[in-house]
């Protein structure tokens, strides 16, 4: 049987979101599972990540108005280990009145100004080895964003303003610590 289009873009973004568990798990089993005096369990580094993708994809769904059941199923399935709303299924706000989303979307703000620990910390890697992890991990985030940017077939694929607005935190923390991408 032949897949639809949104089924191929969800299990790209699938791919891609394993991609970035393993880049996080990795980095923490390599650097920071050896610290004794490091706060974060894996677990709580893969939680933090799953808020701050679904806030990305929600400040999406808020760009581009399209709050619809596809996308916001979308959201809800494609993180495992965390939630931007904990109890609560996003695909319950799809096709919601203006209100409903106005508030969701501020939640997504507010969850988007805090900068991911799993991109501190690779950060912090990159600074000291001069590596390119954070790059790695900002671009497979960002091709989830892309691919889910496509559900519906309708959006422009050559503007991605919404895509990158949707990281400016990180973008920003990078840059004022002197992190440059794609070295």
């Amino acid at each position: 049987m032949k897949k639809s289009r949104n089924e191929i873009l969800y299990e790209n973004a699938k791919t891609l979101y394993s991609k970035a568990i393993d880049i996080i798990g990795s980095t923490y089993d390599k650097v920071f599972s050896k610290d004794a005096s490091f706060k974060y369990k894996r677990a709580d580094i893969y939680a933090d990540y799953d808020a701050y993708l679904q806030a990305a994809l929600v400040k999406v769904c808020y760009l581009t108005g399209k709050f619809d059941s596809d996308r916001l199923t979308f959201i809800e399935d494609l993180a495992s280990y965390g939630k931007l709303l904990e109890g609560a299924d996003l695909a319950l706000f799809a096709d919601s009145v203006g209100e409903i989303r106005t508030k969701l979307s501020e939640k997504a703000e507010d969850r988007l100004k805090q900068v991911p620990i799993a991109f501190k910390l690779t950060a912090a890697i990159d600074s000291a080895k001069n590596t390119d992890i954070t790059s790695a991990l900002l671009g497979v985030t960002a091709k989830i964003a892309l691919n889910f940017k496509l559900i519906g077939g309708s959006d422009d694929y050559k503007d991605n303003s919404d895509v990158s607005s949707a990281f400016k935190s990180v973008y920003a923390f990078l840059s004022s610590h002197g992190i440059k991408l794609g070295k």
